[in-house]
């Protein structure tokens, strides 16, 4: 499995083609992150100035252009081992 690199809302640039093609050149913003195919991850992107999302894979995205977010470690909690994922105390029922 290839290590994902975009997260959703993060801004891409892709790259410039060389031979031409129909596929738009700019800035847009990842939408969501797509199943992987034969090893490659895509994404869908929304470009700027378009009202329709493109699959684009991470092969076509300038990465030194485009800025990734730090992963987010600081919200997620380290479980305790021998500790439920469910919180007991925050359960209430009716009588």
């Amino acid at each position: 499995m290839a290590a994902v690199r975009y997260r959703s809302g993060d801004m891409i640039v892709l790259k410039s083609r060389t031979l031409g093609g129909a596929q738009s050149q700019g800035q847009g913003h990842v939408v969501a992150l797509m199943p992987e195919t034969q090893g490659a991850v895509r994404y869908r992107v929304r470009l700027q100035g378009e009202n329709f999302d493109r699959s684009i894979s991470e092969d076509d995205i300038d990465t030194q252009a485009s800025a990734t977010r730090e992963p987010d470690t600081k919200s997620v909690a380290p479980r305790q081992s021998g500790s439920s994922w469910i919180d007991l105390s925050s359960i209430r029922t009716k009588k």
